[in-house]
């Protein structure tokens, strides 16, 4: 960090000179133009005016094939250009892509939301990022992947809590749409680091990235436990009434965690967030008696708290993103 007295010109207005070696790099010279924006956290941003037409251009890779990795590495070198933000990933090679290789990339396109094949032939594969990423709030992405990972947390409980017929595909067809908007999600958040601009228009702070970051995992881990949940209900009978009553109690107060971690963390309502986690001790206790009145059942009843315990400290550790000294 570089500390600078400011200038005082004509009487009013106060100037600062930029640093030699950032003005070098960004090759700006007497007369050229760069942008201002206040950031969030009360602090300015300058970057040369040409970054907005950079970005809009795009950033390109080409990924060579074959992969230096093992088996999954082409689809795996895919996705990772797609998340560092890539907008044009090129895989090409002078060997004939395979037919097992082509489909591991191309199943690997189809997973990255704005993501499309716009050109292929038998050495290349050439795709595109088509979304404009600053018509696309990530806090609009959060929440949407939160509603879905609470319908199946919600929905695998209440087939518990009841003698419903369970249907357990949706639940896992969900999940793949959870990775999707999570990889999203990550995208633009490290888009959004990588440039200030992007930051400054989502109404972002560094400390905020790092914070959606930590949040769009828990929730996408949520996620993962719901599916092992579904998983568990499938494998069980006839559920006993005394653990059915249990359940639905847990459904309940664990469906307002939820919602509530994540309405505080967008909001950044500390009272909100302290409630969550009044409610999560509350919780805490509604595993336990679960777990005492499934003593005389299958084990299997038993990972389902274990798995439920876990969903909850996802939520948890959402609202402990929440700082007290942020706006409540």
């Amino acid at each position: 960090m570089q500390i600078r007295k400011l200038q005082e010109m004509g009487g009013a207005t106060l100037l600062v000179s930029l640093p030699k070696e950032w003005v070098r790099k960004a090759q700006l010279k007497k007369g050229s133009v760069v942008s201002i924006d206040e950031s969030v956290d009360g602090g300015l941003v300058i970057y040369p005016s040409k970054e907005e037409a950079d970005d809009h251009a795009g950033r390109e890779i080409d990924i060579v094939y074959p992969s230096k990795y093992r088996n999954e590495g082409i689809a795996n070198e895919v996705t990772a250009a797609y998340l560092l933000g890539y907008d044009l990933i090129r895989v090409t090679g002078r060997d004939v892509i395979s037919s097992k290789d082509h489909e591991r990339i191309i199943s690997a396109i189809k997973l990255l939301i704005g993501l499309e094949v716009v050109e292929e032939d038998a050495h290349s594969i050439t795709s595109q990022f088509l979304v404009d990423k600053m018509a696309v709030e990530p806090s609009k992405i959060f929440r949407r992947i939160s509603t879905i990972v609470r319908a199946m947390i919600f929905d695998t409980l209440h087939q518990l809590a009841s003698d419903e017929i369970a249907v357990f595909e949706p639940v896992a067809q969900r999940d793949d749409e959870v990775d999707r908007l999570h990889f999203l999600l990550v995208r633009l958040i490290r888009t959004a680091v990588r440039q200030p601009l992007s930051a400054t228009k989502f109404g972002l702070s560094a400390i905020d990235c790092l914070d959606y970051r930590v949040a769009a995992s828990s929730l996408e881990t949520a996620g993962d436990y719901a599916v092992e949940l579904s998983n568990s209900v499938s494998r069980l009978g006839t559920i006993p009434k005394a653990v059915q009553e249990r359940i639905a109690e847990i459904r309940e107060l664990l469906d307002a965690v939820q919602s509530n971690a994540v309405r505080c963390f967008i909001q950044r309502d500390f009272k909100l967030a302290q409630l969550v986690l009044d409610d999560s001790f509350k919780l805490e206790k509604l595993i336990t008696s679960l777990r005492e009145v499934s003593n005389d059942y299958p084990v299997e009843i038993l990972h389902l708290a274990d798995t439920i315990e876990r969903i909850a400290r996802c939520q948890r550790d959402i609202a402990d993103l929440v700082s007290p000294m942020g706006p409540a």
